[in-house]
């Protein structure tokens, strides 16, 4: 067994051994580089010895060390900049960027990146900063979260030290190289400790092998992490017996990160004089000193770049209406600002759809072998394990799709400046965090939260709202949900298939937006499951008792009480629009609370636009970049497009799916229609009875005089997928004979559609298959 390839184990048993002189060099006065006092362990001593070793192959000297080695403060600073920007925007900088930071030409930059390349200390692509460890653009899968947002890191080593290189708390988030097993590790004592290790015996394996490239493509490639020993030697036998390499603990693994990224960013402070005097013979400038950490509510800006010093749009929020206004506007030539406070990407990719339907579809698992006991001759049993773990690997894909459509969209757009703070809205523009961004036109999205119902004592009582429910690592025995709308009746049921007992109170009955035949055929299936649903309720107050919480309620003129262990609020989201200096703007506000508006997107106070949930309609993440793009081009190119949400598809994500499109029975009466309407259960459709699952069912509703269909509403387990055929009815004014006479696959849930459209005029149930 070769030196490098010794298990954590077997080293432990040594006494600590090496070189008599270890390798290292002056990162700057009083730093040095690795800090190999962090290390105790013989494993993570071996491992620094060893990439110490490839390094200077790698290098092609004979000290790959005497190469890293910052002689030139300049390279220092621009190494640092880069990693504080990386710590700031969550992804490298232009070349025009850091040189605008460094006050240093671009031509020098340039140069300087280049000797950072040589190093192995930057990755550039066609002269693009793409890297600057331990950070990256690129998904590795080793994602680090601190407190503004997620990064991504070059390899686990990089991971582990990202903490005490940033004096910060973190978490890792990665998955086994061998089964894809999430792994989850928080550290403690500013990144020096570990907190958690998710699952425990997860272990790292830091590669040796050089593929002929730079670190990033050769020792990051295969330094990952493993959920557990066996895993990693199953990895190992399938690549290669004696794949070169050394096995870590965790806690061996971040002594060595430590050992390497401590001092990266160590004692900044004792450079700067020193810095300031080396680059004013490049630049007459002074240059701010380094800080240690640049604060959480930092951004780096670029400067303005308009001829009077402005920008032709600012986008207020970083959501999906964000960036959709801000792409939009991009696309059509203008300089814009996208101003986001929080976590960038908004509430569906963060703690809304993403996070909500990885779980749904996880609870669903459970329920569908429950349920195969429906087909003769078959039994499935599932359970859940370990929630932690499902929550985690949730987290994880929220991780990535944050990085992917959001962080990972910047750099392709270089006339949008990404700047983090609070906004305000001033006389000719926005102040951000105090900082005025002149503007031309504004767009506000800055999305919506969860509201919080006005019941005695719920101040008191330590609730969950669909945010904080996401996030729960242990199942509670018996869940109280207030509230029937969408978000309520989908948590509900979650969290019931995930063996919790379920209770649901709503004021008025289940998904009262929807058809009531849905909401009540929904209603029942729900009881079949086990929830109980209690309609028509009226709260009176709420408390804690013991380890739980009680409800006291009113139906049908008597009291109530009823008890749980956990209380999730869901009854709707309230704009966010405190802080944003609307009254002394002149922007007015809707009933409800949210930012009034008219069919082309403009506020009550010219050149300012909203989109978005911040208007308090149509509340669907499609729907706010629908809006924000028509907003986007009503603000660069006049005001000619008309918001129109006459055909616009929702979902519930219930199961049976609800999916409606266009007008309701009501509705259409209410608008003076003269109505026709259509309604088949699913017990009618080949689909269904081929799953043997009939729950559900189809309701069309016509314009008697014209034929045309104005609303599709579907109840079905797979009734998402078959609203957008109504949707283009709708939206071209096809009639109802138009869908009778189009061809529709056979055996398919969408068949319901010309199914639902035959019952105007024949008897469905006495068809033949594919008559018409």
């Amino acid at each position: 067994m070769s030196e490098c390839c010794k298990s954590a184990s077997v080293r432990d048993q040594e006494t600590l051994s090496g070189p008599a002189t270890l390798p290292q060099f002056s990162l700057r006065p009083g730093v040095t580089f690795p800090d190999w006092s962090l290390v105790t362990s013989q494993a993570a001593r071996d491992a620094l010895l060893a990439i110490k070793d490839v390094l200077q192959v790698m290098a092609g000297s004979k000290n790959a060390l005497d190469d890293w080695s910052e002689s030139d403060r300049l390279i220092d600073r621009i190494r640092v900049i880069l990693i504080q920007f990386y710590m700031e925007q969550r992804r490298a900088p232009m070349v025009c960027e850091l040189a605008e930071r460094a006050a240093l030409s671009e031509s020098t930059v340039r140069r300087l990146l280049e000797q950072l390349r040589e190093r192995d200390l930057v990755v550039l692509e066609n002269g693009k900063i793409v890297g600057a460890y331990p950070f990256t653009d690129r998904n590795t899968g080793h994602h680090v979260t601190l407190s503004s947002g997620t990064i991504n890191a070059m390899c686990a080593i990089d991971a582990l030290g990202v903490g005490a290189m940033t004096r910060r708390d973190v978490t890792v988030a990665s998955s086994c190289s061998y089964c894809s097993a999430p792994i989850r590790i928080t550290t403690r004592g500013l990144g020096r400790e570990l907190a958690r290790v998710d699952p425990e015996i997860a272990v790292v394996w830091q590669s040796v092998r050089y593929h002929g490239a730079c670190a990033a493509e050769s020792l990051c490639r295969d330094t990952s992490f493993f959920c557990s020993v066996d895993h990693l030697a199953k990895w190992r036998r399938e690549r290669c017996a004696d794949e070169p390499g050394i096995q870590l603990r965790m806690d061996e693994a971040l002594q060595m990160a430590r050992a390497l990224f401590d001092p990266i960013l160590a004692n900044l402070d004792a450079e700067s004089s020193a810095d300031r005097e080396s680059v004013s013979r490049d630049k007459p400038h002074s240059i701010p000193p380094f800080s240690k950490a640049a604060p959480e509510t930092h951004r780096y800006d670029r400067p303005l770049g308009r001829i009077d010093g402005g920008y032709d749009l600012v986008a207020v929020g970083a959501g999906s209406a964000g960036f959709s206004a801000a792409i939009t506007a991009a696309e059509q030539g203008a300089r814009v600002a996208l101003v986001g406070s929080g976590t960038i990407g908004g509430t569906c990719v963060n703690v809304g759809c993403v996070p909500s339907k990885t779980l749904i579809r996880a609870a669903e698992q459970l329920h569908n072998t429950r349920a195969a006991a429906r087909f003769a001759g078959i039994s499935a049993q599932a359970a859940v394990i370990d929630w932690r773990a499902t929550v985690h690997q949730k987290d994880t894909l929220v991780a990535e799709l944050r990085q992917a459509k959001y962080v990972d969209l910047l750099p392709a757009y270089p006339n949008i400046d990404f700047r983090q703070g609070r906004a305000r809205l001033v006389e000719d523009g926005v102040e951000v965090d105090g900082m005025h961004l002149p503007a031309s036109k504004i767009i506000i999205a800055t999305g919506a939260r969860p509201a919080i119902p006005a019941i005695s004592g719920l101040e008191a009582v330590p609730y969950l709202t669909s945010t904080t429910a996401l996030d729960l690592e242990s199942l509670p025995r018996s869940l109280l949900v207030v509230g029937g709308g969408y978000v309520g009746a989908e948590l509900a049921q979650m969290f019931a298939r995930a063996g919790v007992k379920v209770t649901l109170v709503c004021r008025s009955h289940l998904l009262p937006e929807a058809e009531p035949e849905i909401g009540a055929a929904l209603s029942r299936y729900f009881e079949v499951e086990g929830i109980s649903v209690i309609a028509g309720v009226g709260y009176r107050e709420i408390r804690n008792i013991g380890e739980g919480i009680s409800l006291k309620a009113t139906r049908d003129g008597r009291d109530m009480t009823i008890e749980a262990d956990q209380v999730l609020i869901a009854t709707g989201r309230t704009p966010n629009i405190e802080g944003l200096g609307l009254p002394e703007c002149g922007i007015a506000t809707a009933p409800k609370g949210g930012i009034a508006v008219d069919e082309h997107m403009r506020t009550t106070r010219a050149g300012v636009y909203a989109a978005g949930d911040v208007t308090g309609r149509d509340q669907f993440v499609y729907m706010a970049a629908y809006g924000a793009r028509l907003a986007a081009i009503n603000a660069l190119r006049g005001d000619r497009l008309s918001y129109d949400s006459r055909a616009m598809p929702a979902i519930v994500f219930t199961d049976p799916q609800v999916a409606s499109v266009g007008l309701t029975e009501k509705a259409a009466r209410d608008a003076g229609y003269d109505v026709r309407v259509a309604t088949i259960g699913l017990d009618q459709v080949p689909r269904a009875l081929a799953a043997r699952d009939t729950r559900g069912l189809f309701k069309l509703v016509s314009d008697a005089r014209t034929d045309r269909l104005i609303g599709a509403h579907i109840l079905a387990p797979e009734g998402a997928d078959s609203i957008q055929t109504a949707t283009l009815a709708i939206r071209q004014g096809l009639t109802v004979a138009d869908l009778v006479d189009t061809i529709f696959p056979y055996l398919t849930t969408v068949e319901g559609l010309k199914l639902a459209a035959l019952s105007f005029t024949k008897e469905v149930s006495k068809l033949s298959c594919c008559a018409t």
